[in-house]
């Protein structure tokens, strides 16, 4: 508390004089006028921090001291009051340095109510007042530090690193269903405000061929049903920032879901050679592609050198106890009961199958020799991990 010193006493000298004057010679009381002015004092608010981060999911049980500390320039002052929307306490007086707790996540402004008190002018109070508001208010913003606390639909590929700030969704296997892998945490007491999102993300391929990228959907962040952003194609092994907004929201689940790239296929490829029929070559689906690949290791049965060894192959599937076998009609076009694929032999090959509502269509063939393609599911191109880190929740106010 700053008062003004010699001018104030006299001032108020002045007045306890005029009162004993009055009282001494007239039995009327006098009327003293009373105003309140703008007055422009020249102050500001300091705090100990402006930016705090909290991991607590549930709004409205949280505990941030902040202190406050008031810097007069002006030295003729001779009051004060501090003002803390949604703080405890709401208000303090005749203080230069408060703390102030908060109990929930969002921005937070503070005042500062300046007040000198000037009696010079016979009958009359001037009060005046100056009202200085924080230049940055405090934040208060959830920051996600425990990746390890969401659930999770599969924990064996849920990778949280030491830091436990950032976690790799990892992928190195095909997966029996499209189903999408899902981790989720939920968060309470948000009293139905308008919510700021901020998340990193990138996507990491095992054996990255940049024209091979597919298009497909392989990763999406929800805000229980609602589809916040998905992502198809980026740049390899590079962060990215998303950023978005939702409106009243309480009590809610985030949640991340990240496709499988192959999954088993119930189509095989039957292949003879010779007349010598060879086990089935097994087949992956292309999840959310309409396609199905496969890789063919076809060796030489004969050393002859006269002719060249052809593997007859066939794609087939079964269903209600009927079993399908589609071959060539046209060039590189498939159709039910066609034309066995005819392959040399001597080479290591990835097929490929296009689909057409669910049938298979069209068919190519790469072969190793003419090819920078992988030529074994192990070193496929589809493989891919998803890393997220850098989650942020803040109240839009």
């Amino acid at each position: 508390m700053v008062f003004k010193g010699e001018l104030f006493l006299k001032n108020l000298l002045g007045l306890l004089s005029l009162l004993f004057f009055n009282f001494c010679s007239s039995d009327t009381e006098t009327e003293y006028i009373r105003s309140v002015r703008n007055g422009e004092f020249k102050a500001r608010i300091v705090v100990d921090s402006t930016s705090i981060y909290r991991s607590n999911r549930n709004n409205g049980q949280l505990s941030v001291n902040i202190k406050y500390k008031a810097v007069l320039l002006d030295t003729d002052i001779d009051s004060l009051e501090w003002l803390f929307p949604n703080g405890n306490p709401e208000s303090e007086k005749e203080t230069l340095s408060t703390t102030v707790n908060y109990s929930s996540y969002g921005s937070f402004n503070s005042k500062l109510v300046l007040t000198r008190v000037d009696t010079v002018n016979l009958n009359y109070i001037y009060s005046y007042k100056d009202t200085i508001a924080i230049s940055r208010p405090v934040e208060i913003v959830y920051k996600e530090s425990n990746w390890d606390s969401f659930s999770t639909s599969n924990e064996s590929i849920w990778a949280v690193l030491p830091n436990n700030e950032n976690v790799i969704i990892r992928e190195d296997e095909v997966f029996d269903e499209s189903t999408p892998f899902e981790a989720s945490a939920s968060f309470t007491g948000f009293e139905n405000n308008r919510l700021k999102f901020s998340v990193g993300y990138k996507l990491t391929h095992k054996n990255y061929i940049e024209s091979n990228v597919t298009p497909n959907t392989k990763l999406e962040v929800l805000i229980d049903d609602l589809k916040t952003f998905g992502v198809s194609r980026v740049s390899d092994d590079e962060y990215f920032t998303q950023e978005f907004y939702v409106n009243n929201l309480s009590d809610f689940d985030f949640i991340i879901k990240k496709y499988p790239s192959l999954t088993t296929s119930d189509w095989q490829l039957s292949l003879t050679a010779s007349g010598t029929t060879i086990p089935d070559v097994e087949l992956f689906d292309l999840v959310n592609q309409d396609k199905i690949i496969g890789y063919l290791s076809l060796e030489e049965s004969s050393t002859s050198s006269v002719t060249v060894e052809v593997y007859e192959a066939l794609l087939k599937t079964s269903s209600n106890g009927n079993v399908f076998n589609f071959g060539i009609s046209t060039g590189q076009n498939i159709t039910i009961d066609g034309d066995p694929i005819e392959i040399e032999a001597g080479s290591n090959y990835k097929i490929i199958f296009t689909l057409e509502d669910g049938l298979p269509k069209f068919y190519q063939i790469i072969d190793e020799n003419s090819s920078s393609v992988p030529m074994i599911l192990d070193d496929n191109e589809y493989y891919l991990d998803a890393s997220f880190k850098q989650l942020f929740i803040s109240v839009d106010q």
